[in-house]
Protein backbone atom coordinates (compact mmCIF):
# COMPACT_ATOMS: atom_id res chain seq x y z
CA UNK A 1 0.00 0.00 0.00
CA UNK A 2 3.00 2.76 0.73
CA UNK A 3 4.71 1.46 -2.51
CA UNK A 4 1.76 2.08 -4.79
CA UNK A 5 1.13 5.41 -2.68
CA UNK A 6 4.66 7.03 -3.18
CA UNK A 7 4.27 5.78 -6.60
CA UNK A 8 0.99 7.62 -7.04
CA UNK A 9 1.51 11.08 -5.08
CA UNK A 10 5.32 11.90 -4.78
CA UNK A 11 6.65 10.27 -8.26
CA UNK A 12 3.88 10.48 -10.24
CA UNK A 13 4.39 6.78 -11.93
CA UNK A 14 1.17 5.00 -10.95
CA UNK A 15 1.69 1.21 -11.20
CA UNK A 16 -1.55 -0.47 -13.92
CA UNK A 17 -4.32 -1.75 -11.89
CA UNK A 18 -3.77 -5.82 -11.20
CA UNK A 19 -5.08 -8.13 -13.74
CA UNK A 20 -8.99 -9.44 -13.27
CA UNK A 21 -7.30 -12.50 -13.02
CA UNK A 22 -4.91 -11.74 -9.83
CA UNK A 23 -6.32 -12.38 -6.32
CA UNK A 24 -6.06 -10.32 -3.29
CA UNK A 25 -3.24 -10.53 -1.27
CA UNK A 26 -4.50 -13.36 1.46
CA UNK A 27 -3.17 -14.16 4.93
CA UNK A 28 -0.35 -16.51 4.70
CA UNK A 29 -1.24 -20.31 5.34
CA UNK A 30 2.59 -21.07 4.55
CA UNK A 31 4.74 -19.50 7.32
CA UNK A 32 5.27 -16.06 6.07
CA UNK A 33 6.22 -13.87 8.95
CA UNK A 34 6.89 -10.56 7.30
CA UNK A 35 5.15 -8.53 4.23
CA UNK A 36 8.54 -9.00 2.68
CA UNK A 37 7.85 -12.77 2.82
CA UNK A 38 4.04 -12.39 2.06
CA UNK A 39 4.75 -10.52 -1.26
CA UNK A 40 7.75 -12.54 -2.70
CA UNK A 41 5.13 -15.77 -2.60
CA UNK A 42 2.40 -13.86 -4.10
CA UNK A 43 5.01 -12.18 -6.88
CA UNK A 44 6.04 -15.81 -8.20
CA UNK A 45 3.39 -15.24 -10.17
CA UNK A 46 4.86 -13.82 -13.66
CA UNK A 47 1.59 -11.66 -13.73
CA UNK A 48 2.38 -10.06 -10.46
CA UNK A 49 5.98 -9.65 -10.65
CA UNK A 50 6.39 -7.13 -13.32
CA UNK A 51 4.09 -4.43 -10.92
CA UNK A 52 5.66 -5.85 -7.46
CA UNK A 53 9.39 -5.16 -8.76
CA UNK A 54 8.28 -1.55 -8.98
CA UNK A 55 5.92 -1.11 -6.05
CA UNK A 56 7.29 -3.71 -3.22
CA UNK A 57 10.98 -1.82 -3.25
CA UNK A 58 9.39 1.75 -1.98
CA UNK A 59 6.90 -0.32 0.17
CA UNK A 60 9.73 -2.22 2.02
CA UNK A 61 12.11 0.87 2.19
CA UNK A 62 9.28 2.48 4.63
CA UNK A 63 8.40 -0.66 6.44
CA UNK A 64 10.42 0.81 9.98
CA UNK A 65 7.37 3.29 10.08
CA UNK A 66 4.50 1.94 11.47
CA UNK A 67 0.65 3.02 10.93
CA UNK A 68 1.04 5.77 13.04
CA UNK A 69 4.71 7.01 11.93
CA UNK A 70 6.44 5.53 14.92
CA UNK A 71 9.96 4.09 14.42
CA UNK A 72 10.29 0.45 14.83
CA UNK A 73 13.24 -2.11 13.96
CA UNK A 74 11.50 -5.42 14.29
CA UNK A 75 7.55 -6.76 13.51
CA UNK A 76 5.16 -6.59 16.65
CA UNK A 77 3.88 -9.96 16.06
CA UNK A 78 7.05 -12.63 15.16
CA UNK A 79 9.88 -10.26 16.92
CA UNK A 80 11.94 -10.52 12.91
CA UNK A 81 13.60 -7.88 12.72
CA UNK A 82 12.49 -5.37 9.45
CA UNK A 83 14.44 -5.30 6.31
CA UNK A 84 14.40 -1.81 4.62
CA UNK A 85 16.24 -2.46 1.67
CA UNK A 86 15.51 -2.91 -2.29
CA UNK A 87 16.61 -2.67 -5.29
CA UNK A 88 14.58 0.37 -6.90
CA UNK A 89 13.25 0.05 -10.63
CA UNK A 90 16.07 2.35 -12.11
CA UNK A 91 18.74 -0.33 -10.53
CA UNK A 92 19.20 1.86 -7.80
CA UNK A 93 20.01 -0.27 -4.93
CA UNK A 94 19.16 0.97 -1.43
CA UNK A 95 19.17 0.02 2.25
CA UNK A 96 16.74 2.46 4.41
CA UNK A 97 14.93 5.62 4.32
CA UNK A 98 17.65 7.79 4.49
CA UNK A 99 19.04 6.70 1.69
CA UNK A 100 15.90 6.24 -0.38
CA UNK A 101 15.33 10.41 0.77
CA UNK A 102 19.01 10.64 -1.22
CA UNK A 103 17.71 9.22 -3.74
CA UNK A 104 14.29 11.06 -4.38
CA UNK A 105 16.79 14.57 -4.01
CA UNK A 106 18.92 13.25 -6.67
CA UNK A 107 15.27 12.59 -8.65
CA UNK A 108 13.65 15.60 -7.70
CA UNK A 109 11.87 16.22 -10.56
CA UNK A 110 10.18 13.17 -10.62
CA UNK A 111 8.23 14.77 -7.46
CA UNK A 112 8.34 18.78 -8.87
CA UNK A 113 6.34 17.07 -12.06
CA UNK A 114 3.79 15.34 -10.10
CA UNK A 115 3.45 18.24 -7.70
CA UNK A 116 3.27 20.87 -10.50
CA UNK A 117 0.27 18.22 -12.25
CA UNK A 118 -1.51 17.52 -9.02
CA UNK A 119 -1.09 22.00 -8.55
CA UNK A 120 -2.92 22.56 -11.66
CA UNK A 121 -5.62 19.02 -11.19
CA UNK A 122 -6.53 21.15 -8.35
CA UNK A 123 -6.51 24.93 -9.99
CA UNK A 124 -8.08 23.83 -13.04
CA UNK A 125 -10.73 21.25 -11.70
CA UNK A 126 -9.49 18.82 -14.78
CA UNK A 127 -6.81 16.49 -15.89
CA UNK A 128 -4.45 17.79 -18.28
CA UNK A 129 -4.50 17.15 -21.43
CA UNK A 130 -1.08 15.64 -23.80
CA UNK A 131 -0.49 19.15 -24.73
CA UNK A 132 -1.28 20.32 -20.74
CA UNK A 133 1.34 18.31 -19.54
CA UNK A 134 3.93 19.50 -22.01
CA UNK A 135 3.80 22.58 -20.68
CA UNK A 136 3.42 21.76 -17.06
CA UNK A 137 7.43 19.12 -17.91
CA UNK A 138 8.64 22.72 -19.65
CA UNK A 139 7.76 24.43 -16.42
CA UNK A 140 9.27 21.85 -14.21
CA UNK A 141 12.54 21.96 -16.15
CA UNK A 142 12.80 26.27 -16.01
CA UNK A 143 12.11 25.62 -12.08
CA UNK A 144 15.00 22.81 -11.44
CA UNK A 145 17.21 25.76 -13.37
CA UNK A 146 16.91 28.31 -11.54
CA UNK A 147 16.75 26.00 -8.00
CA UNK A 148 13.58 24.48 -7.58
CA UNK A 149 11.41 26.84 -5.14
CA UNK A 150 8.11 25.95 -4.41
CA UNK A 151 6.94 29.52 -5.00
CA UNK A 152 9.01 29.69 -8.09
CA UNK A 153 6.91 26.33 -9.06
CA UNK A 154 3.74 27.71 -7.94
CA UNK A 155 3.78 31.16 -9.69
CA UNK A 156 5.33 30.09 -13.24
CA UNK A 157 1.92 27.54 -12.84
CA UNK A 158 -0.24 30.69 -12.27
CA UNK A 159 1.22 32.67 -14.97
CA UNK A 160 0.75 29.54 -17.61
CA UNK A 161 -1.57 29.32 -20.55
CA UNK A 162 -3.25 26.30 -18.94
CA UNK A 163 -4.04 28.02 -15.64
CA UNK A 164 -4.98 31.55 -16.71
CA UNK A 165 -7.05 30.10 -20.52
CA UNK A 166 -8.89 27.25 -19.75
Amino acid sequence: IRGVWVLENILGTPPPPPPKNVPALTPDTQGATTPRELLTAHTKDAACAGCHQRIDPIGFVLENYDPVGRWRTEWPESKAMIDSSGVLPDGTIIKDAIEFKAWLVENIDLFSECLAEKLMIYATGRVPNYAEKREIEEIVERNHENGNGFRDLLLALIESETFRTK
